[in-house]
């Protein structure tokens, strides 16, 4: 009876690791055909919203719309972005209140389709290739998904802009879906950058070089972007020469825009209260609704906090960039107005660690 009981248990226990295995193959297998499945459903929904069926009212005019004119003429999109805290709030609102541009809130729907695009796993890509979704039909999808967000945001415009400060990490991906738009990158000092995210919550010495050193390497990555897409789509504008001369700055973005000046952009403030144009949970739009002003331009410099007086004494150190784009040649308190308007060609620069984005970052996948 022992005997037996012993060659049964062990006949078990020697299937229990087959059984296991068997088990793990089958769940492998099913996760990679929800993987598959979330892709062919995720594509199908960016495809029927990009063409308004999500819309059943309409769906039948748009349709007809797009039946009789292939070729149906779109508003070009401006892209405005950079680095958090950057001034690319205010760069929107300015936008705004020109009468040929509608900007509106800042919208959070569109980085999350660019981050999965840039993000599919290559067994992801295949299977979808297999299907017959092939990366161009994708992009097409996504394409569409972006401007219809844009175009329903709020009402028709000669121009539209969107603005979203990561969104431009994808800057040269985003030249290709659109090859009328333009870019738009607010670069301000990092130093001032991280010590206005501290405004918002309590951070150390070292949270605080944490947040300089995301500063640096992704405006690493935005002004090697920008270079690439070249001068005539993309506009990198320094936030404090904007603040210290906002008419001269303003006129060079509309003729970069190729739209005619308006002294109405000098006034935002007057036509904010009109305009529903503020977003109450963006963090600037306390700031945003006060006329330009330069006294928070070196505030971050009179900060009385050890940690960030720390901070400001090893930034130097520690970041490059500071005094590759100039920041440290301008004295101490910094007087912004000799800051150089041209930037280094960046495209060599190798910042000590890697950035954590895809290594396709902003490129066609």
């Amino acid at each position: 009876m022992y005997k037996y009981y012993m060659k049964r248990h062990t006949f078990l226990d020697l299937g229990r690791p087959i059984c296991a295995a068997a088990v793990n193959g089958v769940m492998r297998e099913l996760r990679r055909l929800r993987y598959a499945g979330f892709t062919l459903l995720f594509v199908g929904f960016l495809f029927l919203l990009g063409y308004g069926v999500l819309d059943q009212p309409l769906f039948e005019l748009k349709l007809m719309k797009l039946t009789n004119n292939a070729e149906q003429r779109h508003s070009p999109i401006i892209f405005v972005g950079g680095v958090s805290r950057s001034g690319t709030t205010l760069m929107r609102v300015l936008l705004d209140v020109h009468p040929w541009i509608r900007c509106g809130p800042e919208g959070m729907v569109i980085k999350p389709v660019l981050d999965f695009r840039h993000s599919m796993p290559r067994f992801h890509i295949n299977w979808s290739r297999q299907a017959g979704i092939y990366p161009n039909l994708l992009d097409s999808a996504i394409s569409k998904y972006i401007r219809y967000i844009v175009e329903e945001m709020g009402p028709p415009a000669n121009i539209l802009c969107y603005k979203r400060p990561e969104v431009l990490l994808y800057t040269e991906y985003l030249a290709t879906l659109f090859p009328d738009s333009k870019f738009i990158i607010m670069l301000r000092d990092g130093r001032a950058v991280a010590v206005s995210n501290k405004r918002f919550k309590r951070n150390t010495t070292e949270k605080l070089h944490k947040v300089l050193n995301r500063w640096m390497l992704e405006n690493i990555n935005l002004t090697r972007a920008c270079q690439s897409v070249g001068p005539k789509r993309c506009l990198i504008v320094r936030y404090e020469l904007l603040i210290l001369n906002p008419e001269r700055e303003l006129r060079l973005v509309t003729n970069f825009l190729d739209i005619p000046w308006d002294p109405v952009m000098l006034h935002h403030e007057e036509f904010l209260k009109n305009r529903p144009s503020i977003n109450p949970y963006e963090p600037s739009t306390s700031q945003v609704k006060e006329k330009i002003n330069n006294e928070a331009l070196a505030r971050w410099f009179k900060d009385t906090d050890n940690d960030t007086k720390v901070f400001i004494r090893e930034a130097p150190e520690r970041c490059f960039l500071l005094k590759a784009f100039g920041f440290l040649n301008i004295g101490e308190p910094p007087d912004y107005s000799k800051l150089p308007r041209n930037l280094p060609d960046v495209s060599g620069f190798k910042p000590p660690k890697e950035p954590k984005v895809p290594k396709s970052l902003g490129k066609r996948p």
